[in-house]
């Protein structure tokens, strides 16, 4: 019996294998019977389907146009609610998202800065940066809703209608707020919180001492901005070494020397190799 099977299984596959297969066509070899015009009008071209054509998009946008007037505020379709949305999106990102101008306003006017829960509203009046509460940030969301969708059904009056140029209208938008707010975060003009700015103030005035003991102004040389650092952090032991404790990089320090140097030491900044003349290092 197992010799059967396997002979069985073994010219089954065979004649698979040996038997010839049909090749698959791609697209459908199936052609109109009649290639005549309808009521046999052989006047019809494509500049009249063109016509035609251009013709039935206007009537559409003027009874797309004629139920914006009648009904304004109604959101017809999906198309609506998407260009709404990403119109939303991009009117929070062109306008500097959480940094945006109507935060401070309607702060000042919902908290109190001497409450518990208005202490953040102090910082933002000072330029720091604080995380908003959930209900004041689902407030903004729909605050920036309400402005999407006027936007939105402001520009489809404008457009006559036409919902598809409206929403690539939105998206342009949206790529372009993305845009800046990646530019605001790489240019540092995104404010910074309380800790980062209690930071900078110590590193400043660390920086003072070192240069009040160590660097000398005057009387000729220059320094290295490598050998800076070196000394900067011989002279304070917790920056020696990068450390998850103290973290200071060396481009920091040398930011530290670039604002020393402008408001104590001379007119001349850093050089292309990173040479500071006038100023030497207090071996002593």
């Amino acid at each position: 019996e197992r010799r059967l099977f396997m002979a069985t299984l073994l010219a089954t596959t065979s004649s698979s294998i040996l038997q010839p297969t049909q090749p698959s066509n791609a697209f459908e070899k199936a052609y109109p019977v009649n290639l005549d015009f309808d009521n046999d009008d052989s006047t019809i071209n494509l500049q009249s389907i063109r016509q035609e054509r251009i013709a039935t998009q206007k009537s559409q946008a003027k009874e797309t146009k004629r139920e914006l007037l009648s009904q304004p505020l109604l959101l017809r379709n999906k198309e609506d609610v998407i260009s709404t949305v990403v119109w939303s999106g991009a009117l929070w990102l062109l306008l500097g998202s959480r940094n945006n101008p109507l935060i401070k306003p309607l702060a000042n006017v919902l908290y109190d800065e001497q409450s518990d829960s208005g202490k953040w509203v102090s910082d933002r009046n000072e330029g720091l940066f604080t995380p908003l509460p959930l209900l004041f940030s689902l407030l903004l969301g729909i605050i920036f809703l309400l402005l999407g969708y006027v936007t939105d059904r402001s520009l489809l009056l404008l457009s006559e209608g036409d919902s598809n140029v409206v929403l690539q209208l939105a998206g342009v938008a949206l790529i372009g707020g993305a845009s800046l707010e990646l530019g605001r975060i790489a240019s540092g003009e995104k404010m910074i919180t309380r800790e980062d700015m209690d930071r900078e103030v110590m590193l400043a005035e660390e920086f003072r001492e070192f240069a009040a003991k160590r660097l000398v102004v005057g009387g000729g040389g220059s320094v290295h901005r490598s050998e800076v650092i070196q000394a900067f952090r011989r002279y304070f032991a917790k920056y020696r070494v990068e450390n998850d404790e103290y973290p200071l990089t060396d481009l920091e320090i040398e930011r530290l020397l670039r604002t020393w140097n402008k408001r104590e030491g001379n007119e001349e900044g850093l050089t292309s190799a990173g040479f500071l003349k006038g100023v030497k290092i207090n071996e002593q």
